[in-house]
């Protein structure tokens, strides 16, 4: 989305009541709401007399659109605009990020997670950060170098690799004496990623032996090279 379509779309957001009460569908880049025009129950009245601005039903913010043909009204566009408009809100909220709810897929990721992250009352403690290596990477390196241990395939859905989601982390040691390190979505899938050094597997691996289950980590940005581990106090009581 270009500056001008953000400029296009951020001018929906006042004196728009005939097009919001004419739409089935609306949407708020504050908060990520979408819902029916005549959901809005609130007007801002302008002084100069035009047409009222609608407040979103849910947050009550005047950032109300209803898209246009390029862009209609849905999640990533609505995101996009809101990392454009309300740049500083969110990155408070991306320092904040582990107090999201843990996300279950990625669709539940685009209504509760970053950017819209409304909920702060997770019990947690940061506990350090990490560097995520691509197991795709490495598993070709072996294979090259070990033909006679060939690496097994990771099966996943690309749905689950995502930005804000929570994962749980558990290293070890397996019976053959290999070191794993395993990032588990909600949905029960192992994602193909490890620490990036041996340094970093000391540190998940000693956090893993610390703290169990109550492991988890949180991926802090969309290329999928960063994790901060964290601690779930629901999950250690």
């Amino acid at each position: 989305m270009g500056f001008d379509d953000e400029n296009e779309l951020n001018g929906q957001t006042a004196y728009n009541r005939t097009i919001v009460e004419g739409s089935a569908r609306c949407g708020c880049f504050h908060c990520g709401g979408i819902f029916a025009g005549n959901e809005v129950s609130q007007w801002l009245q302008e002084d100069d007399g035009e047409d009222d601005t609608a407040l979103c039903p849910y947050c009550g913010v005047d950032a109300v659109i209803v898209g246009n043909e390029r862009y209609p009204v849905c999640m990533m566009v609505l995101s996009g605009l809101y990392m454009h408009w309300f740049d500083q809100e969110y990155k408070q909220r991306l320092e904040e990020a582990t107090d999201m709810p843990t996300c279950g897929d990625y669709e539940d990721y685009l209504r509760k997670g970053i950017p819209f992250l409304t909920n702060h009352d997770r019990k947690i403690a940061v506990v350090g950060e990490i560097e995520l290596f691509p197991l795709s990477v490495y598993g070709r390196a072996e294979e090259l170098c070990n033909d006679g241990h060939p690496p097994q395939p990771v099966e996943y859905d690309d749905r689950d690799i995502y930005m804000g989601g929570v994962v749980t982390v558990h290293a070890g040691f397996d019976e053959h004496r290999y070191y794993y390190c395993d990032f588990i979505t909600g949905d029960g899938i192992k994602l193909p990623y490890d620490a990036w050094s041996g340094t970093q597997q000391g540190l998940v691996l000693n956090l893993s032996r610390q703290y169990g289950d109550a492991l988890r980590g949180i991926i802090t940005d969309a290329s999928m090279h960063h994790m901060r581990l964290f601690i779930d106090a629901a999950a250690e009581e």
